[in-house]
């Protein structure tokens, strides 16, 4: 299998042909919830809860993450995947956890965006309702936010038309690009049939997110079965901006020319497109995931993730230098592949794994 462009050289380190292959995790024993467990000692591990300030370290991560991409290209975008308490230095009380207190100034001017899922439908089903005090939640941390200048990209899960206009006109004062996803539940692995064409589909030229109507978001194109097919199916599309796994499958690298082809929507005119990054766990079907890696070795590595795709993704020390220099800081890096293979900009997934952590 050819690496392509993203990889670059450190293909010569871990081959991609053995990445292709899940590893097999260890017997993962959930966490005991903190409030019942006295101390910082986790049972099911035997480990110490190290002693991190969680929210602050994830800010620092995506703060640092934003500065290095953008030193390269002052217009590439940051998206923040959920995490809107980041966006607020929340007062930490054992009856008051969503009391707020100053916004995030630093941590707001690394993103240029945030994308919320579920704000009206599937956060707990697909197509159901979101519970209306989650909704009221959501939407009070959007008009909070408005002052930051973020685009918004609101992602529901649901394939009912009357939904879906109803979550539009709801979100029309907040300027948000609406996405909503089809079956099966939170996959993301095919591009929405309802309704058939983008929501305000244009031939405009859209040079980056502001300039966007519309977008459309793949995160696991297995189903397409091979990239050629899955890359056809893309460019098949009017949609401004494309959110996309910068792998196929999530083994294989797209190319330089694959991205030639996405390029430009159906109508001819060019268009935005964003590349998924998971930072807040290591997904084990990743080109930078070594066979003899485990929970603790190396250090950054902790236990198996019960929430992640596939099952196959590790919790980590994600304040780790080891951890964040595979992901940023080098044109070898994870981020300096996707910027080398063109993309306009990152959607950072993980960013509520510092709510995992608080408790360990």
């Amino acid at each position: 299998m050819a690496c392509g462009v993203l990889l670059g050289s450190l293909c010569t380190v871990m081959p991609v042909e053995n990445k292709a292959y899940a590893q097999q995790l260890e017997p993962f024993v959930p966490a005991p919830n903190s409030l019942s467990t006295p101390g910082n000692r986790n049972e099911a591990t035997g480990t110490e809860k190290p002693d991190v300030q969680f929210a602050d370290e994830m800010r620092n991560f995506v703060i640092q993450l934003s500065r290095w991409a953008k030193s390269y290209r002052s217009d590439f975008s940051i998206i923040a995947l959920n995490g809107l308490e980041l966006t607020e230095y929340l007062e930490t009380t054992l009856f008051a956890s969503r009391g707020t207190a100053e916004p995030a100034r630093n941590y707001l001017r690394a993103l240029d965006g945030i994308m919320i899922e579920a704000p009206f439908y599937g956060y707990d089903n697909y197509g159901e309702p979101t519970d209306s005090e989650e909704t009221k939640y959501i939407l009070d941390y959007m008009d909070r936010l408005k002052s930051a200048g973020l685009e918004y990209f609101a992602l529901d899960y649901t394939d009912k038309s009357d939904a879906q206009q109803s979550a539009r006109q709801k979100l029309r004062d907040f300027g948000a690009l609406y996405y909503a996803a089809p079956p099966p539940d939170k996959q993301l692995s095919t591009l929405a049939k309802v309704p058939r064409t983008p929501i305000s589909a244009n031939p405009h030229i859209i040079d980056n997110i502001r300039d966007a109507k519309n977008y459309g978001i793949v995160l696991d194109s297995s189903p397409y079965g091979t990239k050629e097919a899955f890359i056809d199916a893309l460019i098949d599309t009017n949609y401004d901006v494309l959110i996309i796994d910068p792998f196929h499958r999530g083994t294989i690298p797209l190319t330089y020319d694959d991205m030639k082809r996405l390029r430009y929507k159906k109508v001819g005119t060019p268009r935005t497109i964003l590349a998924y990054l998971n930072i807040g766990t290591a997904e084990t079907y990743r080109y930078y995931w070594q066979n003899n890696w485990r929970a603790g070795s190396p250090e950054f590595i902790s236990e198996g993730s019960l929430d992640g795709r596939w099952g196959q993704e590790h919790h980590v020390y994600y304040w780790s230098p080891a951890w964040q220099n595979i992901l940023f800081g080098s044109e070898n890096s994870y981020l300096g592949g996707i910027m080398k293979l063109g993309f306009d900009g990152v959607v950072l997934g993980g960013l509520g794994e510092y709510s995992w952590w608080l408790d360990y």
